[in-house]
């Protein structure tokens, strides 16, 4: 029978794993956490840990085969093992507080066990949909995204073998490609061309480690100002790509939230600017290559902002006809060039008037 995981049978799965004690179980408490569309995240406490256990806080993650959608959405499973694998290889990338520990991978159930988050830590998603916009936490994870980057920045073409295992492309175009791009070309075929040559480019190059999902809900932070330190999770969409994407990925997060919150629009402006600047600054010079001119970012964040009002994964807080229509006229004015810059963008979610503003 397959193992369905819940709140219910997480503690008996970790104490049968070896995980807990079976003396301390009775104290452990478990709780479903959001898990995105895509999985089931269970964290569980476990406050009578004896010293030297693996961690007084774990959580549990299974890939769901349907993703929690209201259209058929379908992933392979098999995502969770390249989850896990990106887990163990950025362990060695990126500082320690930065990325979870595996404890136990179960591959026959497509779960996995991890320490939990920071318990003081707050979604940042969360923080900022709330007005609490820190432009030194954006620019600590602009850093981290460059380091992840840089560290894995290929020259020459030739993958080196520790990401061979990533070269893979399938759960890319399962989880962004086909929901995304695919589902924004069908909901505006005169833009289908456009939007499939933008999907070739992510898929034609592997120029380093791409997360596939660098978004504010994937991030925990703890502290605030410059002794804020984020703390990463969900890599299930790790691939060896473009470096665009997930530059491209986060922007559309703080643009799309300027449109939902226009009277904190350049607040959530200057978090995408220290976003990128430490970006560019950490990246390293393979990486800023590989990234190439603002134009290819800008438009990939077009592709993005339409699938993410006509995708299969619409954003829940893009709620009125009013402000979807604004996201479209957006993308569309990126893609014809009337924005060509990030500054453009930003001069045009400040202004009311909706037009363009150039210096």
């Amino acid at each position: 029978m397959p193992f369905h995981l819940d709140a219910a049978n997480a503690v008996p799965y970790l104490v049968g794993r070896g995980l807990i004690a079976p003396e301390v179980a009775p104290t452990a408490v478990a709780a479903t956490l959001g898990g995105g569309v895509s999985n089931t995240v269970i964290r569980v406490d476990i406050p009578g840990a004896p010293e030297g256990a693996p961690a007084r806080t774990l959580a549990l993650k299974q890939s769901l085969p349907k993703l929690r959608v209201a259209g058929d959405w379908f992933a392979d499973r098999e995502r969770i093992y390249r989850e896990c694998a990106a887990i163990n290889y950025l362990a060695g990338q990126l500082p320690p507080s930065a990325v979870p520990q595996i404890v136990c991978e179960d591959q026959d159930n497509f779960l996995f066990a991890m320490t939990a988050a920071p318990p003081d830590g707050v979604n940042w998603k969360d923080a900022l949909l709330a007005g609490h916009i820190d432009a030194a936490v954006a620019g600590q994870v602009g850093r981290l995204l460059g380091e992840m980057h840089r560290g894995s920045a290929i020259a020459g073409g030739r993958i080196p073998p520790d990401l061979q295992q990533f070269a893979d492309q399938h759960c890319f175009v399962q989880l962004r490609i086909d929901p995304y791009h695919r589902a924004a070309a069908a909901a505006h075929p005169d833009l289908a061309g456009v939007i499939e040559a933008e999907a070739q480019r992510m898929l034609n190059r592997r120029q380093a480690l791409v997360h596939g999902d660098y978004s504010p809900k994937n991030i925990i932070v703890s502290g605030a100002g410059a002794a804020a330190r984020a703390f990463l999770l969900d890599f299930e969409v790790v691939h060896l790509g473009s470096p665009v994407f997930d530059l491209a990925f986060m922007l559309n997060h703080l643009t799309l939230k300027a449109v939902h919150r226009p009277e904190l629009a350049g607040r959530y402006n200057d978090a995408a600017r220290a976003f990128r600047a430490a970006y560019q600054a950490t990246a390293g010079a393979v990486a800023r290559a590989a990234v190439g001119p603002a134009r290819d970012t800008m438009r990939q964040l077009a592709v993005l902002l339409l699938a993410r009002v006509d995708g299969k994964s619409p954003v829940e807080y893009i709620v009125s006809d009013a402000q979807r229509q604004r996201v479209r006229r957006i993308a569309r004015s990126i893609l014809s060039g009337e924005i060509a810059s990030l500054d453009d963008l930003h001069c045009r979610l400040e202004d009311g008037s909706g037009r363009a503003c150039r210096a």
